[in-house]
């Protein structure tokens, strides 16, 4: 795995590596990283310190005072994986689309994995600082080390690819397994027949729920509809799901396989910036929530782009799945 300093200028020894100040709480001006394809700027490299440093303070403030099983959490590795380490980022605003900060902390207790109180508390604090959205997942370092030994490619790539913001003892995470193509064309064909089906049926219920005006029902339908497609994308391309209801940054991860997914729903206006948050919002509130209003036209504008979405999810899967079967 790439470490973050060796896109420094004069950082090669092991001891500036050591010394590095990039994840210390005191914040000193950062170099500029020399990267390929695409350099990262020194207000991204600011912002990785920033995200970086928030989730270790996050952590310790919620240690204080804490005994048990919450006194021994700790951060194995912070990681920053996705467009960012790959120098393929993309920074659009006028159309809408700016690339996540996709970031993989790795921790030593599945009960901190589900400490929701720490994550949430870490994406705010994040919010409030940094202008790009945030792509977290959280795993366990036995988990990590379980899908690289069977070879989950999702992980594998971030173990090849990613950049190491942070790691507790130095250690690389071990090598990952090669599935064979044939598994590989199984598990893509599996993924494909059971999830680009259910979302189409619930893409059929949420346009029929909209002929008959039944707009939350609709609405949540549309929402389950767009939710699954991504969802099949990222299991046939990647074999992996995080665990989120969010459309925005489900968006984000099924970008990095195709672009084209990067011009769905555009916030390249304000109807259509609200049109998307009603849809995110739909999950919860078009099913509970007196208060949760969505239009006609908004819902008309919105399937149009699930429509759309469903269209890239076909290209972009059946592209996938062919790769694997002519790589038997």
């Amino acid at each position: 795995m790439k470490k973050l300093l060796d896109y420094l200028p004069n950082r090669d020894s092991k001891e500036e590596l050591n010394q590095a100040p990039m994840l210390e709480s005191s914040v000193e001006p950062a170099p500029k990283l020399q990267t390929s394809p695409k350099p990262l700027s020194e207000r991204k490299l600011q912002d990785i310190e920033t995200i970086a440093n928030i989730i270790r303070d996050v952590l310790d403030d919620f240690m204080q005072d804490r005994s048990g099983k919450r006194a021994k959490y700790r951060i194995n590795k912070i990681i920053l994986f996705g467009s960012h380490a790959k120098g393929t980022w993309v920074n659009d605003p006028a159309n809408g689309y700016v690339s996540d900060y996709d970031i993989l902390v790795i921790v030593n207790q599945i009960a901190l994995v589900e400490e929701y109180e720490v994550w949430h508390a870490v994406e705010d604090k994040i919010a409030r600082r940094i202008k790009a959205p945030l792509g977290l997942i959280v795993h366990t370092q036995r988990d990590i080390n379980e899908m690289l030994k069977e070879g989950h490619y999702f992980f594998k790539d971030i173990r090849d690819q990613g950049i190491e913001l942070f790691s507790a003892d130095g250690k690389e995470l071990p090598l990952a397994s090669d599935i064979p193509p044939e598994e590989q064309y199984t598990i893509a064909t599996k993924h494909w027949n059971q999830w680009f089906d259910s979302a189409g049926k619930f893409f059929i219920n949420a346009q029929d729920n909209l002929a008959r005006e039944w707009i939350n029902e609709s609405a949540f339908m549309l929402h389950q509809a767009a939710e699954r497609f991504f969802a099949c994308t990222l299991l046939v391309c990647t074999n992996y799901l995080p665990k989120t209801h969010n459309l925005e940054h489900m968006r984000s991860l099924c970008a990095q396989q195709n672009p084209e997914f990067a011009t769905l729903f555009p916030a390249d206006n304000k109807t259509n910036r609200r049109s998307f948050q009603r849809l995110k919002r739909a999950y919860v509130d078009g099913r509970y929530s007196e208060h949760y209003v969505i239009t006609l036209d908004e819902l008309h504008y919105l399937t149009n782009q699930v429509n759309k979405l469903q269209r890239i999810t076909e290209e972009t899967c059946r592209e996938k799945i062919e790769a694997y079967q002519n790589q038997r």
